[in-house]
């Protein structure tokens, strides 16, 4: 695994790339994460002969903290610089949760140069925030606002609190405490301006524009048991926005189905990813 720190105009990014000449694969984590939520898919992406490039959003884990720029169009335009700056061509560009979107919006600033597949894994496009013009989203003005105060007020409480839900069903723990521990320390890498503007960008960003004019063909990887993320409103949702594209579920899995299905989820990351 090669370490690199990705100095460009935007901002340092860090970077692990496990090298090699086989097709990239470039993995975008879920707020508030880091690029280390893909543990336990790197050795199998690797075993199948894929080159597999991950990284730490700005303001996350490694990489540098701005004070600043944590809106999609900012963490969007570091993303599609990577890839200029890698000078990486056939890539599959899998997005998690907010990296989902991200990885969509890269797409379409790069104009579907350079990628050849798209997949959103527990995507929470097209739009979160339910109101008169999106009575299709999923969540309400005083669950945003309820949120936003508990991250202000204790944000290792809501860290823990936040993973539970992503890796539970109908209320039972899908992870090992173990995990859940390792999964709120990272967590808690994060800076807590950056913490705090990028789940105002999951709430609050439309995403029907964009996913409109997505060129690359694209798959949606989703968990039926999705609470963060229904997958009615969140996968399907997307997929009309994007009208084209193949949604794949797994069963009974929760948002955090890496983790939580990680053998299940890595059999189909495997099938739907281009050879």
């Amino acid at each position: 695994m090669n370490d690199v720190l990705a100095k460009h105009k935007r901002v340092n990014l860090h970077v692990e790339d496990t090298g090699g000449d086989g097709r990239p694969v470039v993995l975008v984590h879920d707020w508030p994460l880091t690029l280390d939520q893909w543990k336990l898919q790197v050795p199998s992406l690797r075993s199948a002969g894929y080159r597999v490039i991950s990284y730490d959003r700005r303001g996350f884990g490694r990489s540098e903290k701005p004070s600043e720029g944590y809106s999609y169009d900012e963490t969007a335009a570091d993303l599609a610089a990577l890839i200029v700056d890698m000078q990486l061509t056939n890539v599959s560009l899998v997005g998690f949760g907010m990296g989902a979107a991200e990885a969509a919006r890269a797409e379409v600033l790069l104009g579907g140069e350079g990628i050849r597949r798209l997949m959103l894994v527990s995507t929470v496009t097209p739009f979160m925030l339910r109101s008169d013009t999106n009575p299709n989203g999923w969540l309400q003005s005083s669950e945003y606002v309820r949120m936003l105060q508990a991250l202000g007020d204790d944000r290792s409480a809501f860290f823990t609190s936040l993973m539970e839900d992503h890796h539970s069903v109908n209320g039972e723990l899908k992870i090992t405490l173990d995990q859940l521990e390792e999964l709120v320390r990272m967590c808690e890498t994060s800076d807590q301006t950056a913490a705090m503007r990028c789940l105002e960008s999951v709430c609050t960003t439309d995403h029907r524009s964009e996913l409109a004019v997505v060129g690359a063909s694209a798959t949606i990887l989703h968990g039926t048991a999705d609470e963060f993320a229904p997958v009615q409103n969140a996968a399907l949702g997307t997929r009309w926005a994007m009208n084209s594209g193949l949604v794949a579920l797994i069963t009974g899995a929760p948002h955090g189905l890496n983790i939580s299905n990680a053998d299940e989820f890595n059999e189909a990351l495997l099938r739907l990813l281009p050879e």
